[in-house]
């Protein structure tokens, strides 16, 4: 089940975790968690959002580092703190609304065949939340999902160039529109993984704080009318 929590914590304690984290998952061939970038607090601590795309792959760690005091958890009250099925994200998903905006928290950074593209590419973005969904979901997708990955437009945008450790990235926001002509399967299928993208992240380095998203309700007066 993919869930999203938050913790506070010192700088020393989240490298162990992070360390830790990449030493379990070092045979995968994509992470089953992302941690978002430390914002340091008030109080002196760090805040850091982190989800898990496999059940136990990152909760147990994070449970032991509270036991140990060194670190807290959020209230549920927090936004960042929230857990959904795999079923649920596909069953629950809007079956109606084509047009979405994300945004990018932090930088991302995609994969063409290996080369590092800082741009969101529609079918490349897609395809990374599919791929991700598939390695670790013990739902299916439905047929049809790398159909829908190829009729997402990206209709508007706001993005800027960020520079990182990794290389460039870009952050901001898109809006993105399937096309029409969509059956009410393939519309929830394209929503779903819209609303994955908040647990896997987008592109590359997920676990380094890069491809933070976040689905946006309400829409600037956008470019829309992508037609087939």
């Amino acid at each position: 089940m993919p869930r999203s929590v938050v913790i506070y914590t010192s700088s020393a304690a989240f490298s162990g975790l992070a360390a830790l984290l990449r030493l379990r998952a070092e045979t995968r061939a994509f992470l089953p968690y992302t941690l978002s970038f430390a914002q340091k607090t008030g109080a002196g601590s760090i805040r850091v959002r982190v989800t898990e795309l496999l059940d136990e792959a990152v909760l147990p760690a994070i449970m032991d580092m509270v036991k140990r005091g060194e670190a807290s958890l959020a209230s549920e009250a927090d936004r960042d703190v929230r857990s959904a099925s795999y079923e649920e994200l596909i069953t629950g998903a809007d079956r109606t609304g084509r047009i979405v905006r994300l945004q990018w928290t932090s930088p991302l950074c995609v994969s063409l065949e290996g080369v590092p593209v800082p741009f969101p590419v529609m079918p490349l973005v897609f395809a990374g939340y599919r791929a991700k969904w598939s390695a670790f979901s013990p739902v299916p997708l439905p047929q049809g999902a790398e159909d829908v990955e190829m009729r997402a437009r990206m209709v508007d945008f706001r993005i800027s160039c960020v520079t990182g450790p990794p290389g460039p990235g870009a952050q901001g926001w898109a809006v993105v529109e399937l096309e029409k002509g969509r059956t009410e399967e393939e519309i929830a299928l394209f929503n779903g993984l819209v609303d994955f993208a908040f647990y896997c992240g987008t592109g590359l380095y997920t676990g380094e704080g890069w491809g933070q998203t976040r689905r946006m309700d309400r829409l600037p007066q956008a470019r829309t009318g992508f037609s087939t």
